[in-house]
């Protein structure tokens, strides 16, 4: 399922559409830790293509799976 949010630029975004936002995100990461794809390569795939410090994309990557926890009640 792909989430899209269109807005114009004073309207905000509805709680429910950011929530599960961050609910799809977290899950897409859970699986993606599961994959058996080890962790060096999926930085080092994102770090060729973005050129972003592979130091702040270990950060970034540690943090997405807890999104769920950290920003949503339910």
């Amino acid at each position: 399922m792909k989430i899209t949010v269109k807005q114009k630029n004073e309207a905000p975004v509805a709680a429910e559409v950011l929530a599960t936002a961050i609910i799809d995100i977290s899950d897409a990461m859970k699986k993606l830790n599961a994959s058996g794809l080890k962790r060096r390569a999926l930085v080092a795939l994102i770090h060729d293509q973005s050129k972003i410090g592979k130091r702040e994309i270990e950060i970034v990557l540690n943090n997405l799976e807890s999104l769920r926890q950290d920003w949503c009640s339910r």
